[in-house]
């Protein structure tokens, strides 16, 4: 029976020691399994983790440069000028307020210049209309002038003008009124489109004359042709009156100022030239008094006659009447 016992502990020791070797053979078994399995792919996980940024591209979001990019703007100075031409809305760009200049010290005017010049130059607006208040010897008045081509414009004046004054023609006295009235109408061609020289040509239409009264010498005679008759019972009265040929008068001259030069309201003008009137015609024509006798009254439009000639031959200057003006235009 005790044999029996024995014989069992040693048994169960037995199959214990069995077990437990078991056991650790198992254990180690699983450690050596997982070991091999498990580390390997954890280290291909960090290889991979490592490599895969090397590899991999990644392209650069819009508006930024890569890091190569970046060396070589920090190597190379940027052009603006160049730069801002291709990219006119970038904030570099958009916040410059003069345009750079070139290290010369001095800027050089460049293509895209010019225009904003021309267009300054042409910045007011006009319609190539003007009118021009003047004083000349015709008169006063104003003119207006339209632009027909760059070199040629077109102009119509008005001049008038009446005053009155004591005359003396030959050996007579007048309480004289000068009567000056003149339409023109004229072309005024500019050799230079931008110079204010000018010559002008045309018509002008006139009716210029002077009316007088003959006045007693002492308050007693009238001398006419070198004689002196009374004024209160022979001769009482002289009328004169001096008008000139022609109506219609051809007109050259030249000049200074464009009324209507482009971009430009107000300028100066002055003119110089002559008008063809042809010569003056004199008439005049007496009052007799109570003691006139008809050979008193023959002889006096005898004297007349010879004063009238006297007098045309003093003023055949004015057949070229001269012809002076300045004023200031006004273009619309």
């Amino acid at each position: 029976m005790n044999k029996l016992k024995f014989g069992t502990s040693v048994l169960t020791v037995a199959a214990g020691l069995v077990m437990g070797t078991s056991i650790n053979q198992v254990v180690i078994a699983e450690e050596v399994v997982v070991e091999p399995i498990t580390q390997p792919v954890v280290t291909n996980e960090v290889i991979a983790t490592s490599i895969t940024p090397e590899k991999t591209e990644t392209h650069p979001q819009p508006g930024t440069f890569s890091y190569s990019a970046g060396d070589l703007l920090a190597k190379r100075p940027l052009d603006l000028d160049i730069f801002c031409k291709s990219y006119p809305l970038n904030s570099r760009c958009t916040e410059r307020s003069t345009p750079s200049k070139p290290q010369g010290g001095e800027s050089k005017p460049t293509q895209e210049s010019k225009p904003t010049e021309e267009m300054s130059q042409t910045s007011v607006k006009t319609r190539g209309w003007a009118i021009t208040p003047e004083i000349s010897t015709l008169g006063v008045g104003a003119t207006v002038t339209k632009s027909i081509t760059p070199n040629v414009n077109a102009k119509l004046g008005i001049n008038g003008l009446g005053i009155s004054r004591d005359i003396s023609l030959s050996d007579v006295d007048y309480k004289a009124n000068l009567n000056l009235f003149n339409v023109s109408t004229l072309a005024d061609y500019h050799p230079w489109k931008n110079g204010g020289f000018r010559l002008t040509g045309g018509l002008v239409f006139q009716d210029n004359n002077i009316e007088g009264t003959g006045k007693p010498k002492n308050g007693v005679t009238i001398r006419i042709n070198n004689k002196d008759y009374n004024s209160k019972t022979v001769l009482t009265s002289l009328n004169a009156k001096v008008s000139f040929e022609n109506s219609v008068a051809p007109y050259i001259g030249l000049g200074w100022g464009n009324a209507v030069k482009p971009g430009k309201h107000l300028g100066f003008s002055a003119n110089l030239g002559a008008m063809f009137s042809g010569s003056p015609k004199v008439s005049l024509t007496p009052g007799f008094g109570p003691d006139a006798t008809d050979a008193i009254k023959a002889e006096i439009n005898s004297n007349i006659e010879a004063e009238r000639k006297k007098q045309e031959s003093d003023l055949n200057w004015l057949n070229i009447y001269p012809v002076f003006s300045l004023g200031i235009s006004y273009q619309f």
